[in-house]
């Protein structure tokens, strides 16, 4: 930073966090009451948000990685300065940027939450909820609906989420005419990282978004957090009937050695040719457009064999 060291910043800013509030809640009622036009998202979901919305975000955390992962419209501006990992914002970036609002979540930013709120009214989001009190896809929605009012862009986000519903309406009924709704499906997402696969468990917003459509998951494993188990082929043979939507590039090392794995070819929906792709760059933790996205490349993909 220009006039004082990232020392003097970080003293200045926790300071000012303690005076501003005694407590979350109150410093969020008290701070944020006007409307935001410049704003910095820390997590990916957010970002996108902001772009159905209509609005571009003056700061965002690790743009390269979400133009890699998140392939929705409108794309974001070249000018959007980045402001560091999502894990690890840089406040000094941040800072330098003037915002109005910075939106994260509390899983990642609750931590640093007060010397967020040094620099801007702040908002952190649960888009992981207790499965037991709400879904990870009404999360969405509701948070969807929270940040549109907080932008005041209330008609503009339920023209998105109208639009997301009659995608889900028409891919419903593409998949009843061609009878591909008889079947249940699994889901899985490959990872260059490391040869073992996310299969996608009921509590995860894509299944979730997926049941939306008619379809229905064949993976019980255990309920997670992120709505995901990680594992080996060793977990397939028991769900070998359903068919297998994947999420991983056709280049995925791992994906092409597991093709030459005699397991792997015995399984019959590799038998009966029911293997899925719909594409790496599909984001199943976004907002409304990455949701009609999933949709449109399911539906697609379920209905051109």
């Amino acid at each position: 930073m220009s006039q004082f060291s990232r020392r003097q910043f970080l003293v200045t800013a926790l300071a000012s966090a303690a005076v501003a509030s005694c407590t979350r809640q109150n410093q969020s009622r008290s701070n944020i009451s006007t409307t935001a036009s410049r704003i910095v998202a820390l997590e990916w979901v957010y970002v996108e948000n902001l772009l159905a919305l209509g609005i571009q975000p003056i700061g965002v955390a690790d743009i390269r990685g979400y133009k890699t992962f998140v392939d929705i419209e409108p794309k974001l501006a070249e000018s959007v300065v980045d402001v560091g990992t999502r894990q690890e914002p840089s406040l000094e970036a941040i800072a330098q940027l003037q915002p109005d609002l910075i939106i994260g979540t509390q899983l990642r930013h609750e931590t640093i939450y007060d010397a967020l709120s040094a620099i801007a009214p702040t908002q952190l989001f649960n888009p992981y909820p207790d499965s037991n009190t709400l879904s990870q896809f009404d999360e969405m929605q509701q948070t969807f609906r929270a940040i549109a009012q907080r932008v005041d862009r209330r008609e503009a986000g339920e023209t998105v989420l109208r639009q997301m519903q009659d995608t889900f309406q028409a891919a419903s009924d593409r998949l009843r005419s061609s009878k591909q709704n008889t079947r249940s499906f699994i889901l899985g997402q490959f990872n260059e990282a490391t040869p073992q696969i996310r299969l996608f468990t009921d509590d995860a917003m894509a299944v979730q978004i997926l049941n939306q459509i008619g379809l229905k998951n064949a993976w019980k494993g255990q309920l997670d957090r992120f709505g995901f188990n990680t594992v080996g082929i060793e977990a397939f043979p028991k769900i070998e009937q359903a068919s297998f939507l994947y999420i991983a590039g056709e280049n995925n090392t791992h994906l092409k050695q597991l093709r030459e794995n005699p397991v792997w070819k015995g399984l019959k929906f590799v038998q009966e040719q029911r293997l899925y792709p719909i594409g790496a760059e599909t984001w199943v933790f976004g907002g409304p457009k990455s949701a009609q996205l999933l949709v449109e490349k399911v539906t697609a993909t379920l209905t051109e064999k």
